[in-house]
Formats: structure tokens, sequence, C-alpha cells
């Protein structure tokens, strides 16, 4: 029992270092930029959605680095089911979220993205080779963003007077999130031995719901503001980066075994698909679709306890 208490506390610790580090980290990586003189095309498009899925990035290059393959799959695939079903589903019952024609178009991005993940792992693994195409997509996804907005680029350059100590901050901060992940993976690993459930469970939902509490904060804050677009677009960028970024660096460490994923799969192209076609329809997600995305997402927690394969 007291074993349990120990790893329960320090997946709590690792989530409470996670957020809090991964938010200060993010805001000071935009500050050191600004002051480096990189634009703010570059900050808005790269930085900030990079800065927003750390948690997730840092927790499963953890993870895969010390060979708990499982959280790491399942923290990258658990956090796209999350940020959909659960994370929209509360945010549109806070007010039903409206959004332009860019989401719907991006949107799609995500949809190739979830697809590609899908077509490389068809052999059961997602190798290194995997890992270096989901990347090199998200190379070539950024090139064509950035030259689309290419317009705006040279507005707000800094003065380029980053000093030492704020890269002394940065290499501090990231370290404590290395730290959180660290606690995570290892509270992880032992709960999912003790409860007898594999440790692709545990990344795929308690790991997965914590390092995407970022995302959720910002989902629901801008569902209070009336700001569906902030809403939608920060969970189609983060699930962008978890498909291409996460997956992609976790599986260059170390190749990921997919076998356990299908059921994950199956049931985020359940929410994804009809999130792509409401944004298409109405522009917006609404109330019923939100409940829908709830009920799948409570569905999905009985049966990964529940040791469900497809």
């Amino acid at each position: 029992m007291l074993e349990v208490v120990l790893w329960t506390t320090a997946i709590l610790i690792g989530l409470v270092l996670l957020v809090i580090s991964g938010d200060k980290l993010s805001d000071k990586i935009v500050e050191v930029a600004r002051k480096a003189g990189v634009s703010s095309l570059v900050i808005s498009i790269v930085l900030i959605s990079l800065a927003t899925t750390l948690p997730e990035l840092i927790t499963s290059a953890v993870a895969s680095y010390q060979g708990a393959t499982g959280i790491a799959l399942g923290n990258a695939l658990g956090s796209i089911f999350a940020n959909i079903a659960l994370i929209l589903g509360l945010a549109t019952l806070v007010r039903p979220l409206k959004a332009t024609q860019a989401a719907y178009k991006n949107s799609l991005v995500m949809l190739a993205s979830f697809f590609l993940v899908i077509l490389l792992s068809t052999d059961g693994v997602l190798s290194r080779l995997d890992g270096l195409v989901l990347l090199g997509s998200y190379v070539f996804y950024l090139t064509w963003l950035l030259r689309k907005h290419a317009r705006e680029e040279g507005d707000g350059i800094g003065r380029g007077d980053a000093t030492p100590l704020d890269y002394v901050f940065l290499l501090l901060l990231g370290l404590v999130l290395v730290l959180g992940a660290k606690l995570v993976v290892y509270g992880g690993e032992n709960i999912a031995e003790a409860m007898g459930v594999s440790d692709f469970v545990i990344g795929a939902t308690i790991v997965a719901i914590g390092t995407s509490l970022p995302e959720m904060t910002n989902a629901i804050y801008g569902a209070v503001r009336n700001r569906g677009s902030i809403s939608i677009g920060n969970i189609i960028g983060a699930n962008i980066m978890n498909a291409l970024v996460v997956l992609g660096v976790a599986s260059l460490i170390r190749p990921l075994q997919t076998g356990a994923s299908v059921l994950t799969v199956v049931l985020v192209l359940a929410v994804m698909l009809p999130m792509t076609a409401s944004l298409k329809k109405t522009r917006g997600l609404g109330r019923p679709l939100g409940i829908y995305f709830l009920a799948v997402y409570i569905i999905y927690l009985v049966l990964m306890f529940s040791e469900v394969e497809l």
C-alpha cells in the first residue's frame, strides 16, 4: 500500500512539475526569442506550438529513452484523444465554439498527420526511419506555413539583447521539465505493473490527461472568453505536434511497438472525423457534439482499464 502511495505521489509531483515548468518555459522561450531578434511570425507558428506541447514531448522522449515505450506511445496518442474528446468536450459545455475557415483547413492537416501515423504503424512498429519521416513531415508543414505567411516576416523583431542569464533560466526550466517527466514515468511504470495493466494504458490515460492540462486550460479559457478559434486552434496545433513531433522524437530514440494502440486509434478517428466535418459544415463545435465527445471518452476509459483489445 505504501508503495502505491509513493508511486502515485511521484506521478502527481511529476505532473505538477511538468505543467508549471512547461508553462514557465514556454513563456521564457517566447521572451528569449523576442530578445534574440526572432520574428513574431516564427514565434507564433513555431515556438508557441512547440512550447504548449513540451510536457508531452519531454515525457514521451524520456519514457522512450528509459525503455518505457508503452508510456511514450500511449502519452502521445492518448493526448491526441484527450485533446478532442475530453478537452473540447468540456469546452463546448461551457460555450459552443465558433471558428474560422482556417480552423477547418488546419484540421485537414491534423487528419493527414494522424493518417500518416496509422500508415507508418501498419507493420506493428514505429521505427527510427518512421520517426524521421514524421519529423520531416513536420518540417515540410512548417516550411509551407512560413512561406504562406511570409509577408508577415519581419514583424516584431527584437533588439537582439538576450543575455546569458536568459539561457541559464531556459536550461534550468528544461531540467525541471525532465525531472517531472522522469517522476511520471517512474510512477506510471510501477502502478501499471501493480494494477496488472500495460504501461500503454497508464500512458494513454493518466499521463496523457496530465500532460494535456496546459491545452485544457487554454481551451476552457478560450470558451469562457468566447474565443472559440483559440480553443480549437490550440488543440489542432497540439495534435499535429503530438502526431509528427512527439511520436517522431520518441520513435527516433527507440522504436515503438504499436500493437496495443488499435483501440485508441479507432476512437481517435471516431472523434476526429466528426470534428473536422463539423468545422467544415458549421465552422464550429456545438454542445451535442461535445456531449458525444465526452461519452466516447468515458467509454474509452472503461475499455482501456478493462484491457479490451481489438
